[in-house]
């Protein structure tokens, strides 16, 4: 309907809200707009620590430099680790030497000599128990004998040769060696008087005891010598190496972790180190952040939730750049955090381009 009015001799129109003629209102509504502000968050972030206790050898990055997976952040110093490694690989030689020398058995020079050492173990028993024959015993008061008079001339030649030294005739050199060879000599006297005095006299019965017990022992050492290591003895032996190239491992594998390198591509984000101290394990020495993609973290209510699903597309204003992105819902946490009540969700964009930085703030719009 159209109402006519006249007034001060124009004529205006008016339009009144009438019913469609299907009879249903005509209802004009606005969109509203929801904004969410969060924080910036790199996509992956990992705080390094040291593997060991040691002293900073070398710092090799700064907070802002680039990284690629594989990057050396710093190094501990080594000196010690490495000379660790080089005493473990000479003992992991040794092992596989005795192990390899228990496999291929004993050799025959070996097995030979093993035998002689008992064979003559063995007659030097026989002959102390059964007693010198006349002849043997002539030879040995010959024996004695000339040890004798060699003692006497090497001992006279000594005293000659001291006081030619006390005159100044000779050089004390000359004296030393004169008494060296009366000392070689005496010890050979004093041996063949033992043993011309055993083979008159008998031998007793702890001498006796000791010679079998001697024979005993060589025995069984050639007896080793001849069947060679028993299984049990390589299977040992075969053990002997596995604990040396265990020790080995870890001996590099230490050395190795003295230079600790950034696992994810990305930029140091802290660093809380220098050249010189000294660290351990629990250090947090830096951060590396990995930005080519970041997250938008935001805080929803229970009533908007329904508002978020994985893969919705939303606005993302950063006031400190003054741009806005374009992002996706990547994650929509399954439980309310207990603090605030509220579900997270992580918005994903692309930055590439590395303009955005963790921890700006972004305005989500949806």
């Amino acid at each position: 309907m159209l109402v006519v009015l006249t007034g001060c001799g124009q004529v205006q129109p008016v339009a009144l809200t009438a019913a469609a003629s299907a009879g249903q209102p005509s209802v004009q509504t606005k969109e509203s707009v929801h904004t969410y502000t969060g924080k910036v968050e790199g996509i992956e972030e990992v705080t390094i620590y040291a593997k060991s206790s040691g002293r900073v050898a070398k710092v090799f990055r700064d907070v802002g430099d680039v990284l690629d997976a594989g990057t050396p952040l710093f190094g501990l110093e080594q000196e010690e680790l490495a000379a660790s490694l080089q005493m473990a690989k000479a003992d992991l030689a040794l092992a596989k030497s005795k192990w390899e020398e228990a496999k291929k058995g004993t050799r025959k020079e070996e097995v030979l000599y093993a035998e002689a050492g008992w064979r003559q173990a063995q007659q030097k028993y026989m002959d102390i128990k059964n007693g010198k024959r006349p002849e043997e015993l002539t030879q040995l008061e010959a024996a004695f004998q000339s040890a004798k008079t060699s003692k006497e001339l090497a001992a006279a030649k000594k005293e000659r040769i001291y006081e030619l030294y006390q005159q100044g005739a000779v050089a004390k050199q000359a004296w030393e060696d004169a008494e060296s060879a009366y000392s070689t000599v005496d010890a050979q006297f004093l041996r063949s008087q033992e043993d011309l005095a055993m083979a008159k006299q008998g031998a007793t019965q702890p001498t006796l005891q000791a010679l079998e017990a001697n024979v005993e022992q060589m025995k069984a050492m050639y007896d080793k010598a001849k069947n060679g290591a028993t299984s049990e003895q390589i299977a040992q032996f075969a053990a002997g190496v596995e604990k040396a190239q265990a020790v080995v491992d870890n001996a590099e594998y230490q050395l190795k972790n003295a230079t600790i390198q950034s696992p994810i591509k990305g930029y140091v984000s802290t660093k809380n180190i220098h050249a010189g101290e000294m660290i351990s394990p629990s250090t947090q020495a830096m951060t590396v952040v990995n930005t080519e993609k970041v997250y938008v973290v935001i805080g929803v209510t229970e009533a908007e939730l329904g508002n978020f699903a994985v893969g919705k597309e939303v606005d993302v204003a950063v006031d400190a750049l003054g741009k806005s992105y374009r992002g996706s819902v990547e994650r929509i946490s399954p439980k309310a955090d207990p603090g605030t009540d509220t579900f997270t969700v992580k918005i994903m964009i692309d930055n590439k381009d590395g303009t955005l930085r963790s921890g700006m703030t972004g305005v989500v719009s949806l």
